[in-house]
């Protein structure tokens, strides 16, 4: 099983998902990804609308579901052109089938999610308003595990390219690490661009 075998095996693991190349356990790897990713869209959309905890719940599932198949070939792509530039030789179609691989780990994170999210009622913690703690303990426990697991799942990815672009796992954390790097100067361009150029009145 995948599921178990990607902590204690990861390497065998991501040769066998390679080579099998399931388009059912793939669909089923982004599905519960979804599942998975959906509580934590839940505080955003209740900011912005007027939604029960439920509906705003179910909406971020297909949110995250339709964003992840659209990453999921971006991703792809970008790590192809990075691991390229980085002297390796994997081919795009070897890209997408490792991408879903890193969702493995973060799929156990579902029932901290959810406990979470019954915990806060989909909200954002504040304790002002909610008057206990408990909200905002639960939400920051719930962080530092889901930062935990993601950063063993950048490790397996790590890995991962490693193995399809023919080179070392370290290497692949550098195709990692220039895509951090792209996205965190892309990000602080826009808000730049929004502060100086949109928001302000003058």
């Amino acid at each position: 099983m995948p599921f178990l075998s990607i902590w204690t095996q990861p390497t065998k693991t991501i040769h066998y998902l390679l080579e099998k190349r399931s388009v059912k356990l793939t669909l089923l790897l982004w599905f519960l990804a979804a599942v998975t990713n959906a509580p934590t869209f839940v505080p955003n959309l209740l900011q912005l609308f007027e939604l029960q905890a439920g509906t705003a719940l179910l909406i971020a599932f297909f949110i995250s579901f339709i964003s992840m198949l659209i990453g999921w070939f971006i991703n792809a792509g970008i790590y192809y052109g990075i691991g390229r530039m980085l002297g390796g030789s994997g081919r795009y179609d070897e890209l997408l089938w490792l991408v879903p691989i890193g969702t493995l780990p973060l799929i156990w994170v579902a029932p901290v999610n959810y406990i979470v999210f019954a915990i806060t009622g989909g909200h954002q913690p504040n304790i002002m308003l909610d008057g206990s703690w408990t909200p905002f303990f639960a939400f920051f426990i719930g962080n530092l595990i889901t930062i935990g697991v993601g950063i063993y799942s950048i490790v397996v990815i790590s890995k991962g390219l490693g193995i399809v672009h023919r080179f070392s796992a370290w290497r692949g954390f550098g195709v990692i690490a220039i895509v951090m790097l792209f996205f965190f100067l892309f990000i602080t361009a826009l808000v730049f661009f929004l502060f100086f150029f949109v928001f302000t009145p003058y």
